[in-house]
């Protein structure tokens, strides 16, 4: 994950942008003093859509009922193809 100051992300904002748009990767922003609680991570929309879709299926216990059958399974994972994700 890059880093970078506040004041070279002002500058290289559209480029930062693009970049986790097309890389696919977070950047963090930070102060160059120690105090790291001040920083932030920018993504993009689809990784950010994506995060939060993860964490709404682990809020309604879908990700536990895929776990629980993946544990099920002789081979350590679920055959997906035959899972009723409606019922879940």
């Amino acid at each position: 994950m890059d880093t970078y100051t506040p004041a070279k992300a002002r500058k290289n904002l559209y480029r930062l942008l693009k970049d986790a748009n097309r890389q696919k990767r977070p950047i963090t922003i930070e102060s160059a003093s120690d105090d790291k609680t001040e920083a932030v991570v920018l993504v993009s929309k689809s990784d950010w859509d994506s995060i939060q879709e993860t964490i709404d299926l682990g809020n309604v216990g879908v990700m536990a009922k895929v776990r629980e059958r993946e544990a099920k399974e002789d081979h350590g994972y679920a055959d997906v193809d035959h899972i009723d994700w409606d019922s879940l």
